[in-house]
């Protein structure tokens, strides 16, 4: 059987008198693309940034490649649905500054190499010709592109995305969609991929597992689901097999149970 590579045991986090999430038991095999969904509210985010090492569970524990997460990393880089990205710098910049920050090698060599790098990833999300723009010129897609294209500049071991599509246009989020997929595949060195959104189709395209939450608060984890389909997934194709129409109606069934139970 094979070890875990991230593994939360027993993880609650509460503020105050409030307890987001409870008992959470979640284990990650190195090489997954596993995705949290769940109403609004059920700490799905607030999982996502103790993994980021952006706060400390207030009971049990998070091990990433069997050493405990207590702070923020360059293994582990993060996109926000928010790009985040510094808007005085170019696109060019904004991705050369992420790897230069965790790459500080100042001989010609190792600047070239960095250089090559923010290039490739630039031309593989399509914004080689847009280098010079700052954020402000840019549509909310590219802004997205770049922050993807930063996260996976920096060379993480476990890239985290907390919604990065949601307020994008449906065309633009299935392309960016694509895109992820691409970079993933290219970049072999960020083998692993947690994510969370509330788009059940996104969930079931991009995923190997499904983890669906229950309502907060003190939410856990309701049932981790497989996604029976094999990759690569050609979007039209998944649509129309028996194996995604039973899957998504599971999960709705799940997620429609959840908010019955929630509103009682």
């Amino acid at each position: 059987m094979t070890a875990p590579y991230l593994e939360l045991r027993g993880v609650g986090q509460s503020f105050g008198k409030y307890t987001a999430v409870a008992g959470i038991d979640l284990s990650v095999t190195r090489g997954e693309f596993v995705t949290l969904i769940g109403h609004s509210g059920c700490g799905k985010s607030t999982l996502l940034n103790l993994i980021a090492g952006l706060g400390k569970p207030t009971a049990g524990s998070i091990e990433l490649d069997g050493k405990p997460i207590s702070g923020p990393g360059a293994d582990r880089g993060m996109v926000f649905q928010n790009h985040s990205l510094l808007p005085w710098l170019s696109v060019y910049a904004n991705v050369y500054e992420a790897v230069d920050a965790v790459f500080p090698g100042r001989r010609p060599q190792e600047k070239q190499v960095k250089r090559d790098r923010v290039e490739r990833l630039l031309r593989v999300v399509g914004l080689w010709e847009h280098r010079d723009k700052r954020p402000g010129e840019l549509s909310g897609g590219m802004r997205q592109r770049t922050a993807v294209a930063r996260a996976f500049a920096i060379v993480p071991r476990v890239l985290l995305l907390d919604e990065p599509f949601g307020a994008l246009d449906a065309l633009t989020r299935t392309s960016l969609q694509d895109e992820l997929i691409n970079l993933w595949s290219f970049d072999q060195a960020t083998e692993t991929v947690l994510m969370v959104t509330h788009d059940i189709d996104e969930a079931i395209y991009l995923s190997d597992r499904i983890v669906v939450m229950t309502n907060g608060p003190r939410a856990t984890v309701r049932e981790v689901v497989q996604v029976p389909l094999a990759r690569p997934r050609e979007r039209h194709a998944m649509l129309h097999t028996a194996a995604y129409a039973d899957l998504k109606e599971h999960l709705l069934e799940l997620l429609a149970e959840r908010a019955v139970v929630g509103a009682a």
